[in-house]
């Protein structure tokens, strides 16, 4: 423990003048999240705001930046380049999530555990993943009739989980907002 302080105490006393330490949360930036952008020793560039929905922020001086599906260390290379091309010597730029938009999908029927899964904002996520999630199918579930509901389709899309799994097809990536029933298949 007292090494741990003593670690402490050596961090805090290299840290600059006024410098907080903070929690903030790093990650993968997702569609819609808020950002928080902030340039050393450049108060007025300082940016915070929600993504639009195509994944950008605007910034001053150089305007619409997209940051969606960036980390955020990646984002402040980013967005440090686009300053250092005619704006600014040696940018230094951290960007931080300040609060994540929660995209979900819903899988119904007779699956285990139904219920409302929460999609990764740094990983894709298949239909057979999202059963899995689920718990499985029932053993009265039909794995040949199971159905997908897209925001904005008119139709379901009836799917065949029996051919994804045998190697025949190709399982779906879900989107934000997937509605998969999972019918029952008795007879």
């Amino acid at each position: 423990m007292n090494r741990f302080l003593f670690l402490l105490l050596g961090l805090l006393a290299v840290l600059p003048a006024g410098a907080q330490v903070q929690g903030r949360s790093s990650g993968v930036i997702g569609s819609r999240d808020t950002v928080e952008i902030r340039v050393f020793r450049e108060d007025d560039l300082t940016t915070q705001g929600q993504l639009s929905s195509s994944g950008t922020i605007t910034m001053p001086l150089i305007g619409a930046v997209r940051l969606r599906g960036l980390s955020t260390d990646s984002a402040a290379r980013v967005i440090e380049a686009r300053l250092r091309d005619g704006y600014l010597v040696d940018p230094q730029v951290s960007v931080s999530i300040e609060s994540r938009v929660r995209r979900v999908i819903t899988v119904l029927g007779e699956v285990q555990n139904p219920g409302v899964f929460e999609l990764s904002a740094d990983r894709r996520l298949s239909l057979v993943e999202a059963i899995g999630m689920a718990g499985g199918m029932t053993r009265i579930a039909n794995a040949k009739k199971v159905t997908l509901k897209r925001r904005g389709s008119a139709e379901p899309v009836r799917i065949n989980v029996k051919d994804i799994t045998s190697g025949r097809a190709k399982d779906l990536v879900l989107r934000e907002g997937d509605i998969i029933t999972v019918p029952e298949g008795l007879f």
